[in-house]
């Protein structure tokens, strides 16, 4: 899915502002961020795209006061799906190789620079992330999980869309592993911010999800 221009321009905006904050304000920052939008919006994302990372983008603005590095998850949140084909492994990785890689050459800090990369390693989703911002980091990506049931289907119809190349028997073999995997936690959310807002509806799109699945149908 291509971005829309309201998309653009606002990501636009914001990422010329984390630039200024960081002393980046120069051609190669710009040029950066319209690489990075460009990257967001390609084939065949429908549903890791624009409007995914704009979203995170907002719900980091509800949290920001409560992060104990509000720079390096933001820009963990611009990376985090960099790179992203469905039918490739190693996206993570791959964005966070992105992520080093050009703030590297921006002279920010190491320390920072690690710091985002393990941000994006924890969106993987493989663990439950450590104590502290990671846990920030992948609250808001997994944001989608507790919005209302409309919102929630359409996520699940966005994701099937992106696996559409995956036959449909091996497909709901796969879906149902994922979203029983995180009924299985005994947190979806790590963050009491996230977890009283979004905790309960999270679990019960997910179950619903996952019974629409053993019925052969997509949620």
């Amino acid at each position: 899915m291509w971005f829309a221009p309201a998309h653009h321009d606002e990501l636009l905006a914001r990422w010329e502002a984390l630039g200024a904050h960081l002393h980046q304000s120069g051609n190669a920052w710009s040029r950066e961020g319209r690489r990075l939008i460009r990257s967001w919006g390609r084939w065949p994302r429908r549903y890791h795209n624009t409007p995914h990372l704009l979203a995170c983008l907002r719900h980091f603005d509800e949290v920001r006061g409560q992060l104990n590095d509000a720079v390096a998850v933001e820009l963990a949140l611009w990376f985090h799906d960099a790179i992203y084909w469905p039918w490739r492994p190693l996206n993570e990785e791959k964005s966070a190789l992105w992520a080093e890689d050009f703030l590297g050459t921006a002279g920010l800090s190491p320390s920072l620079i690690a710091t985002v990369s393990r941000h994006i390693l924890d969106t993987r989703h493989q663990a439950v992330p450590s104590p502290g911002d990671a846990q920030w980091v992948v609250d808001i990506d997994l944001a989608i999980l507790g919005q209302r049931e409309a919102v929630y289907r359409q996520f699940e119809h966005d994701v099937r869309s992106e696996y559409r190349w995956v036959r449909w028997p091996r497909y709901v073999m796969g879906r149902s592993a994922v979203l029983k995997s995180f009924l299985e936690r005994p947190r979806i959310y790590s963050t009491p911010w996230f977890f009283e807002r979004y905790e309960a509806s999270a679990r019960g799109n997910l179950q619903a999800a996952l019974a629409a699945l053993s019925r052969n149908q997509l949620y």
